[in-house]
């Protein structure tokens, strides 16, 4: 799970030095991105509410936005008939079919576009809270060890007198990268394709890294791990590298 962790290191040391590297995103297609400004810090963003009825459950799945709720178990899932690979928003050519169908079967409510509306929404929480040294809103998203490396990240910003300016324009893509599970703890890993703006300010607002007219294409790779079978529905961060 933590086999990323020298390549984690890296990134972070590369915040702190001021030679930011993030690179971040790929395979939904374009969307508008995420601005941080309704921002909810309380919401799960592997979570919504479920369609009414039918009709409207076909219109979220058209628009690859299928909400999750609670998972309902192993036993309760094998009384289920199997799904269709449509229902799981994954062909079952795909490499990553199996360990998919795998993880619907402990949440019948999963599917992999509905992971990539939460990855992506998580994706922008997660940066804007470290970019303004927000460490309690990480440790929500955060394995305990990346929580810890981002947190001397954001001590050490402050210690040196630097802040983050940073802005996140869009997340132009998102793409399955790997998928595994051991039991019931599920390992999913995506590769994003953002545009953002990078700047380091120091305390009187001079910008000594950075380009604030600059909007730069970033990718980067995250790995979310999860224990399907509890109904907590939420990803945590365990690591990330540099594509």
């Amino acid at each position: 799970m933590n086999n990323d962790s020298e390549s984690l290191s890296l990134i972070i040391f590369a915040f702190v030095a001021g030679f930011i590297i993030l690179q971040l995103r790929r395979t939904l297609g374009r969307r508008d991105g995420y601005d941080g400004k309704d921002e909810d810090k309380n919401k799960n963003p592997f979570q919504d509410s479920h369609p009414k009825n039918a009709s409207e459950k076909n219109t979220a799945e058209e628009d690859n936005i299928v909400p999750i709720r609670d998972g309902i178990g192993a036993e309760a899932a094998k009384e289920t008939p199997a799904q269709k690979s449509a229902d799981i928003g994954v062909s079952p050519s795909s490499p990553h079919y199996s360990v998919l169908q795998q993880i619907n079967g402990f949440d019948r409510s999963f599917t992999l576009p509905s992971f990539f509306d939460g990855a992506e929404y998580a994706y922008g929480m997660i940066l804007n809270a470290f970019w303004s040294g927000d460490i309690q809103t990480l440790k929500q998203f955060l394995s305990k060890d990346v929580c810890e490396e981002f947190d001397n990240a954001i001590k050490a910003m402050k210690e040196e007198g630097k802040i983050f300016e940073n802005n996140l324009a869009d997340v132009e893509k998102i793409e399955l990268v790997d998928a595994s599970i051991d039991g019931s703890m599920a390992e999913l890993t995506v590769r994003f394709n953002s545009h953002m703006t990078i700047v380091i300010k120091d305390q009187d607002g001079n910008i000594v890294d950075g380009d604030a007219e600059k909007v730069a294409p970033i990718v980067d790779i995250w790995t979310f791990c999860r224990d399907v079978k509890r109904k907590d529905p939420n990803w945590i961060l365990v690591s990330t590298s540099e594509a």
